[in-house]
């Protein structure tokens, strides 16, 4: 067997749940000092039913729990699971649990198991309870300190004797008790057998008093038989009058119902004609805001068509404005066309002209060539300035034109555009102020809103307390009611139960049961005590005798007179006495001193008690918390419990108590609910109004939407007027400034060529008045020649200053004409907007026609609602008084019905308190009472007669044990058990005698076995280890052998010790390693953990240790915890241990590579 897996949970440093796997050969587990490595080897000695918390080192339970860190919340349980493997198929799990709270719990192969039987299976498998085959941190060098008998102790778990110890304890124990049990037996056979003896002579005398009940019985049927008859007679009576009254009582209760459901249907009626009014009033109010609503939207939709209308007639007067602009320049157009015809007509006659003067000119300048050289060359320069001035000048006549014009359309449009911004502004602030008023508006409406989900909150609150109130208050009245019916029932039942016993007399006191409070566990036991006396009248003895004399009287009467001093009853020392019934009792003050007169009984458990008590106290009444009675005369009622006098009028009181506390929660629950329902009507008349606000600031912001949204549109069009105008403004400021500085530029350019034109004609003057002194003809020529060719020059350019005038205007004039296209488009689209307001005008006109059409016909809808409602809430009234008047006749018919259930019922009652009697007394139903054949017919006085003698004869025995033949029986079969049992325990104790002389000679043959053999072990290691000296393990006490302790005795080599304590550290190390290693090679354990035993081993001892652990390997599994590298390098595997969170430890695990092995890593 060895260990095969570890699960660890919550145990000290280990939160999560963590799995060590185990295989055989050598684990070692290594790793820093506090990172929980010897948490593993605790986890181990815990699970196998460690208890001591000095070994798991801590000082309570709660310390092996994870008990937290800074990120890691304390855990509330600690579970270790141990996996054990016998074989490929078979192993065993050990799982041990446990609760902060303290709850522990073991479980074996997943069942719930004791702590021994989990001791038991593991020395089955060679795993000793006292754990040597763990050696903990720091103990291998306390081995040889420990005492002898701790010694001992490891070399009885080798031998196997510790069993058979534990064995013999057992069997001692159990023989002690035994022993004790005997003792206790022989006691109790002797007490049984004079129990026995006694009631044989009992048995005897039962039999002669079960005869007399058994006559008691016969008489008793017959007596019951007779009273049974004369009841049946009243309740045959009784029913048939319940009956007539029930029917009666039925007819008038479905009259009231069929009343009650015709009230409730003309409720139901006025309800929905309320709830209709109402519906119809809230859709007038809708229809009303809708027809407010077209109305207002039909006056908007006309200011909205005299906008529209106002926008076409601007957009008509600029299109006019436009068409007269176009008009104007189609006349220039047409005047300028004229003039160039002209032109062109006066410039073809003008250059034929020159042609003819041209043709002179040249035959004169041929003769003249050479004088008119420099004149000609003048003349043409003169010429040329000429024609540019003229050119120039028609060219600033014209620009000059153009600029005047633009500057009047200048002026113009800076004056809409001054008259659009102020509309624009306008418009603006307009909406700027409906903007704002429609924010005031909205925060109106919403707080309104608030205030109604507040009103309406309170009023379903009110609502829901007024349902609430108004069904305690229907609870309590008819709680009230039906506590007065039943006080009623109850006060009529007492009045037949009694009559008036105080009739003809006037100094009585009232009943007995109203004069003593008593309370209601008791009112039974003081009915049945006091049966007779409890309807009586009270009335002192000398008042009685006064009047006795002076009228007749009837009646019963309770007579008191008064008593100087109670009679105590003795006190009786018996557990089964509860008390006094009398002490129980609250007597009024008028009957306190003389209650004393009447009997008093000892109140006990149970009837037996009673009976057993009443044979020693013969004087005393007894009575049972049961209502069984037991009158000193002997007599025995048992069972007797009914509604008597007492019982009655202690529930009266708690009845009329109960009324006067309903009447009490009444009336507040009343005030309660009418100052709720006010609040809620409040809250109503406040809902609705605020309801109508709300109603008002929704119309108000609709409409102001609307209104906002007209002007929104209203300054987007003067918006894009505002910017169509400044941008045709700015394309005019353009125009105008380029033909200002082109005439800056034609003047400076006319100034200059005036000059120069100047210089050459004076030049030419003087050319040709020097010419003209030779040649007058030719000057004229020639003059006539160049005035032609400067008029045809100044016609050219006139015509192509009208050509260029002319393109000037037929630019202007497509310009223009697109402008009025785009007028004549914003007044069509003006138009046909307004036409869609006029036909919404006409619209809505007709719907608030229709509206005001519906809403007239809804008003009188609704006056006509409210006359049939009035008549339905007068047909409710009328109802309601009918259904008074029957309520009142019901209440008489149940009152009739009632006496008549109180009289069935005090028939009911008394046959089945004569029922319950006949069974206490007879343990037979009156049914079969009656069905019984009668052998003689006896009359009434002959029954009486014959019960009192036999009841006579009865009482003669003063104690019968009527159970005395079946103790007997009991008894006599116990003896003979008992008398059985004597013989099997004295064999059972000769048994277990020999058992333990068995135990203790083969643990003694086993254990010296064992001391041999280990001695021997010891021997060996020890030599090996230490090369050389002696070592031996012996009895302190060899003629005790079963009690000796064991000691050990070394010499290492080469030294001769007088006792082992003067060992050095690391020789007593290796010397309790040898006796381990001598105790395994004895009885070699499954698995052997240990915790840092090669601490104080140097080198070389170090290395024969682990020579040792490698040879046994094979037959022991090795889980070393260690910091040595010597001892790694031995090990198959190796787990590591660290701390990365305080208190959490993590595992690592790696599998060694040894030569001609895989080693791949875990």
């Amino acid at each position: 067997m060895i260990i095969k897996k570890l699960e660890i949970q919550g145990f000290k440093s280990f939160p999560e749940r963590t799995k060590i796997i185990f295989h055989p050969g050598i684990t070692a587990i290594v790793g820093p000092n506090g990172t929980g490595k010897s948490n593993i080897v605790d986890a181990i000695l815990w699970v196998l039913g460690g208890q001591r918390q000095k070994g798991l080192r801590g000082e309570k339970t709660e310390d092996i729990i994870f008990n937290g860190n800074a990120k890691k919340p304390p855990l509330g349980m600690a579970d270790v699971t141990l996996y054990f493997e016998h074989s490929q198929e078979e192993e065993t799990v050990i799982n041990h649990r446990v609760f902060r709270s303290g709850e522990s719990e073991y479980r074996l192969n997943g069942k719930p198991a004791r702590l021994k039987d989990i001791q038991d299976t593991l020395w089955k498998r060679a795993v000793a309870e006292k754990e040597y085959f763990v050696i903990e941190q720091g103990a291998i060098g306390s081995l040889l300190s420990a005492k002898p008998a701790e010694k001992r102790t490891l070399l009885e778990e080798a031998a196997g004797t510790a069993f058979y110890k534990d064995k013999k304890k057992e069997a001692q124990s159990k023989l002690a008790s035994s022993e004790q049990n005997l003792i206790r037996l022989e006691d109790i056979i002797t007490e049984v057998g004079r129990a026995k003896n006694s009631l044989q002579r009992q048995a005897q005398a039962a039999v002669r008093y079960r005869k007399l009940r058994e006559k008691i019985r016969e008489l008793t049927g017959l007596n019951f038989r007779r009273r049974l008859a004369q009841l049946e007679r009243r309740h045959a009576e009784a029913a048939g009058q319940l009956d007539s009254s029930l029917a009666a009582e039925r007819e008038l209760a479905h009259r009231l119902k069929t009343e009650e459901r015709e009230l409730a249907d003309r409720r139901r009626e006025v309800w929905d004609l309320e709830k209709a009014l109402k519906e119809g009033q809230e859709a007038l109010f809708a229809l009303e805001s809708q027809f407010a609503r077209a109305v207002s939207d039909r006056e908007r939709e006309a200011k909205r068509i005299e906008f529209l209308a106002e926008g076409g007639q601007r957009a008509a007067a600029a299109a006019a404005e436009l068409r007269q602009e176009l008009e104007r320049i189609a006349a220039e157009l047409r005047v300028c066309e004229r003039d160039k015809e002209e032109l062109g007509r006066s410039l073809s006659q003008k250059k034929e002209d020159i042609l003819r003067s041209e043709a002179a000119y040249r035959s004169a300048v041929e003769g003249a060539a050479g004088r008119e050289g420099a004149i000609s060359t003048l003349k043409t320069a003169q010429f040329e300035k000429l024609a540019a001035l003229t050119g120039l000048r028609n060219e600033a006549l014209s620009a000059g034109k153009e600029l005047e014009l633009e500057t009047r359309r200048e002026a113009k449009l800076k004056t809409q555009l001054e008259e659009e911004r102020a509309q624009l502004a306008a418009r603006e602030e307009s909406l700027v102020a409906l903007r704002d008023a429609l924010a005031e508006t909205e925060r109106s409406r919403a707080g309104a809103e608030d205030r109604q989900a507040e009103v309406t909150k309170s009023l379903e609150q009110e609502n829901d307390a007024v349902g609430r109130l108004a069904a305690q208050l229907a609870e309590a009245r008819k709680a009230r009611d039906e506590d007065g019916y039943h006080l009623q029932a109850i006060r009529k039942l007492i009045e037949a139960q009694a009559g008036d016993p105080s009739t003809g007399i006037d100094g009585a006191l009232g009943r007995l049961s109203d004069l003593i409070d008593v309370d209601p566990e008791s009112a039974t036991l003081v009915d049945a005590l006091w049966g007779e006396e409890s309807d009586s009248a009270v009335i002192p003895a000398a008042e009685f005798l006064r009047q006795a004399g002076d009228k007749a009287l009837s009646g019963r009467f309770l007579l008191l007179a008064p008593q100087e001093k109670d009679e105590a009853i003795p006190a009786i020392d018996d557990p089964r006495v509860l008390g006094r019934l009398k002490s129980r009792l609250r007597p009024d003050p008028t009957i306190r001193d003389s209650v004393g007169r009447l009997r008093d009984a000892v109140i006990v458990s149970d009837i037996a008690a009673a009976v057993e008590l009443w044979v020693h106290r013969p004087g005393l009444n007894f009575i049972t918390p049961g209502g069984d009675l037991l009158l000193s005369s002997g007599l025995l009622r048992l069972g007797r419990k009914g509604n008597g006098a007492f019982v009655l009028a202690g529930e009266s009181r708690k009845l009329e108590e109960r009324l006067r506390e309903r009447e009490s929660e009444i009336a507040p629950l009343a005030a309660d609910l009418e100052t709720h329902q006010r609040q809620a009507e409040a809250l109503e008349a406040a809902r609705r109004e605020e309801s109508a606000r709300i109603e008002e600031l929704r119309l108000r912001v609709h409409e102001q939407e609307k209104e906002m949204a007209g002007r929104q549109a209203e300054r987007d069009r003067a918006a894009s007027a505002f910017e169509i105008l400044e941008k045709e403004l700015a394309i005019w400021n353009r125009d105008g400034e380029a033909l200002r500085l082109r005439m800056e530029s034609l003047s400076g350019k006319i100034g200059g060529l005036e000059n120069e034109e100047q210089e050459l004609r004076d030049r030419l003057a003087a050319e040709e008045k020097e010419f003209l002194s030779h040649r007058d003809q030719h000057i004229e020529d020639e003059k006539r020649f160049i005035g032609l060719r400067a008029e045809a020059s100044l016609l050219e350019e006139r015509h192509a200053n009208l050509s260029r005038q002319a393109a000037g205007l037929i630019d202007r004039q497509e310009g223009l004409e697109k402008k009025v296209l785009a007028l004549e488009d914003e007044g069509r689209a003006a138009q046909t907007e307004g036409d869609e307001a006029r036909r919404a005008a006409a619209g809505l006109e007709a719907k608030a026609g229709e509206l005001e059409v519906e809403k007239k016909r809804r008003h009188d809808g609704l006056a006509e609602m409210e006359t049939a409602l009035q008549l339905k809430r007068s047909e409710a009234v009328e109802r309601d008084r009918a259904i008074t008047g029957l309520r009142e006749e019901l209440e008489k018919k149940k009152e009739d019905r009632v006496r008549w259930e109180i009289s069935r019922a005090e028939i009911d009652r008394d046959l089945v308190n004569l029922e319950e009697t006949c069974w206490q007394e007879l343990k037979k139903t009156l049914h079969e009472v009656k069905s019984e054949p009668v052998e003689a017919e006896l009359s009434d006085a002959e029954i009486e007669e014959q019960l009192v003698q036999t009841e006579e004869d009865l009482q003669r025995y003063k104690s019968v044990n009527l159970m005395a033949e079946e103790e007997y029986a009991g008894h006599k079969e116990r003896h003979d058990f008992l008398i059985q049992q004597k013989a099997d325990l004295r064999e059972s104790i000769d048994a277990t005698e020999e058992a333990i002389r068995r135990i203790d000679d083969e643990s003694q043959a086993q254990f010296l076995n064992a001391l041999t053999e280990v001695n021997k072990n010891f021997q060996e290691v020890f030599t090996l280890l230490f090369k050389g000296g002696n070592a031996e393990v012996r009895l302190i006490d060899a003629a005790n052998p079963m009690e000796s302790g064991v000691e050990i005795i070394a010499q290492p080599p080469g030294k001769k010790v007088q006792h082992i304590m003067l060992l050095s550290g690391g020789e007593k190390s290796l010397t309790s390693i040898a006796f381990m290693f001598a105790l395994f090679r004895y009885k070699p354990t499954p698995f052997c953990i240990l915790d840092e035993v090669d601490a104080a081993l140097d080198d070389v001892n170090l290395a024969r240790f682990l020579d040792l652990m490698k040879n046994i390997k094979a037959d022991t599994q090795f889980i070393i915890i260690t910091h040595n590298y010597k001892s790694m390098e031995v090990a198959d595997y190796i787990y590591g241990t660290t701390m990365a969170e305080p208190s959490f430890t993590t595992l690592y695990s790696v599998k060694l590579e040894r030569p001609g092995e895989p080693g791949p890593l875990l």
